[in-house]
């Protein structure tokens, strides 16, 4: 588990940077009651992949819907908060010392606690798109008219399907959010990964890319999770705050602090408060 001596190490690192980004997965909202995917409970123990792919969206739209609407009910009626970790990296923001986040979570809670500049990697599940004519609605209304029956749910518009507005299996990363990712990760000078398995591309390959910034200048297309010889003692700082150890540790990031987000990001952003005199 996490030591003091870490959480003080982390802090002076944060004060020495000048802008930092940070990575968040899933697992800084597991805190909040929403589960993950990966884990020993994780969503991939109830559900088969293979069935949240766009392909069998495409196919059986009506399916989807049914299997989706348990998920959707949880993350729209438990009504899941911003947990101290969420309520941390917003904190960071206020004392200027966050750039943005670039999060894999599709449950907007980095917004609720008050981040203003969140990169949605893998989109909203809060939103749906029809596929169609390309208009958001909120979730809560296809997940009604699904409830109601209305399988698949249709756009009030032109009577197209609507998606929830996350990226499923075999669809790609939103153009936008990618480049942004992409850029903040080559300018940054500290990246904070926060909950992450660090297994999914392209995402896994942003505290690389980070740490790379000044020799590796990485293709929009292209990634895979194949090692790579690259020189990584350039670059920015990588600092995991985990769970547990992941592909980046002792490899890519500088130092990983083990333990729960929710208690060791209050700590880190109080001491960075000392620090700066509040």
């Amino acid at each position: 588990m996490y030591s003091e001596e870490e959480i003080k190490k982390a802090a002076k690192d944060i004060i020495n940077s000048e802008k930092i980004v940070v990575l968040t997965g899933a697992g800084i909202s597991t805190e909040s009651g929403i589960p993950d995917f990966r884990g020993k409970d994780g969503l991939w123990t109830k559900y088969d992949p293979e069935d949240f792919t766009y392909s069998r969206f495409l196919q059986n739209p009506a399916k989807y819907w049914e299997m989706s609407v348990e998920l959707a009910e949880f993350l729209l009626t438990a009504e899941p908060m911003p947990n101290p970790a969420h309520l941390a990296l917003a904190r960071l923001e206020e004392l200027g010392k966050l750039k943005c986040i670039v999060t894999q979570n599709v449950d907007g809670l980095h917004q609720a606690a008050g981040n203003t500049d969140v990169i949605e990697f893998h989109g909203n599940l809060r939103r749906v798109v029809c596929i169609a004519c390309g208009e958001h609605f909120p979730h809560e209304l296809a997940l009604e008219k699904a409830i109601n029956g209305e399988l698949p749910p249709l756009c009030d518009n032109c009577k197209g399907v609507l998606k929830p507005d996350a990226v499923l299996f075999e669809e790609p990363i939103p153009r936008h959010a990618l480049e942004r990712a992409l850029q903040e990760a080559r300018d940054c000078d500290l990246m904070l990964v926060i909950g992450t398995s660090a297994v999914v591309y392209p995402a896994a390959e942003l505290p690389r890319i980070a740490k790379e910034r000044d020799s590796y200048r990485a293709s929009l297309f292209g990634f895979s999770s194949q090692s790579r010889v690259l020189d990584y003692t350039k670059g920015a700082k990588v600092i995991e705050i985990n769970a547990e150890p992941t592909p980046l540790t002792g490899i890519v990031s500088d130092y990983l602090i083990e333990g729960k987000a929710g208690e060791i990001l209050p700590k880190i952003v109080k001491e960075v408060e000392a620090l700066l005199g509040y």
